[in-house]
């Protein structure tokens, strides 16, 4: 029992890595598609996350029902908000902060930085206490976050229009995390975030024809491969990893994985698109990263053996991975 136990932990923490790594490409795919075709924000954020609602639903619902349990239109109206403030509202803008950035990796980094307002929100939403680590960490990433003016070597009005587009749209996806965060466990995170993706993707529906262009079609058959790329691989097979991955891993080490998407967007942004950080972007980068780490509650390391059972990592718990899970990734 106890070896089935320790090798479901390794495929779960392989599915944690394997869902890190797809998000990470999210900014370069977009950038590729963007180099090709012009595809809409709201458009695209309905192609990803109907697919991924769909997906979703169709894995977790059946359980669900078989249990017992039914969703009634109280459910409905929290999907519903949910579903606007981080699907509709906050991941269109992001698709469009992606296009301000010069670089793929820039909005991946900064994008990151939504857990530290996540941190402040959670202290009013979630009543989590406050401590010295939490202000540093705040004080710290919205330092990294300003570097990035500087991401072409001097400061643009693209960089500042792209970091205040990505700041409004990290506090809406913010909130949209703490108000989960307080009903997920009635749920289970698979069936929430399918039900949140396919109500947000629905919603874009009327910006989508309003602002569709005249050539719209021949625009999308030209990177068809890239949206299916998007939709299936980098969001619907990414999230199932990951929430896969956090049901059978102890959420210290869900944790850790999650540190790691800043870093494997720089560098497959190098890899791939050839992009360069420079010294602005570094030492931004950096203080984000490390502002991240001052999030994780003291001590985690310690509970890490306390939490080894599969519960541990289950939706709502109030661990940093917990939270993480709820959906902080776009």
């Amino acid at each position: 029992m106890v070896l089935q136990q320790h090798s479901l932990e390794k495929v779960g923490t392989l599915a944690l890595f394997l869902a890190i790594v797809l998000f990470s490409t999210v900014e370069i795919a977009s950038k590729a598609i963007a180099e090709r075709a012009v595809i809409d924000p709201y458009a695209m954020v309905f192609i990803r996350f109907f697919t991924t609602g769909v997906v979703l639903l169709a894995i977790s619902l059946p359980g669900y029902l078989r249990s017992g349990r039914r969703l009634g239109w109280h459910d409905l109206g929290i999907f519903t908000l949910t579903g606007v403030i981080g699907i509709t509202l906050s991941i269109s803008l992001f698709h469009a902060a992606i296009l301000m950035f010069e670089n793929a990796s820039s909005s991946a980094v900064v994008f990151s930085g939504n857990a530290l307002f996540t941190t402040v929100l959670a202290r009013f939403i979630n009543r989590e206490t406050w401590t010295w680590r939490k202000w540093v960490a705040v004080t710290l990433g919205l330092g990294g976050i300003s570097m990035f003016i500087f991401e072409s070597g001097t400061p643009t009005r693209s960089a500042v229009y792209a970091i205040l587009t990505m700041c409004m749209l990290a506090f809406a996806f913010s909130l949209s995390i703490c108000i989960t965060k307080r009903v997920v466990a009635r749920y289970g995170a698979m069936l929430f975030m399918g039900c949140s993706s396919l109500i947000g993707s629905l919603l874009t529906l009327p910006m989508v024809i309003i602002r569709r262009p005249v050539n719209a079609m021949a625009e999308i058959l030209s990177v068809v491969p890239l949206l299916m790329y998007m939709a299936l691989i980098v969001t619907a097979l990414a999230y199932f990893l990951y929430y896969y991955g956090l049901s059978h891993c102890t959420a210290f080490k869900a944790s850790m994985v999650f540190f790691l998407k800043p870093v494997f967007a720089c560098y497959l942004s190098w890899l791939i698109l050839g992009e360069k950080l420079n010294a602005w972007t570094l030492t931004g980068t950096a203080l984000i990263i490390f502002s991240l780490s001052l999030t994780l509650p003291y001590g985690a390391r310690k509970k890490q053996n306390q939490t080894e059972n599969p519960s541990a990592a289950q939706p709502g718990n109030t661990s940093p991975a917990v939270g993480a899970a709820v959906t902080s990734e776009p």
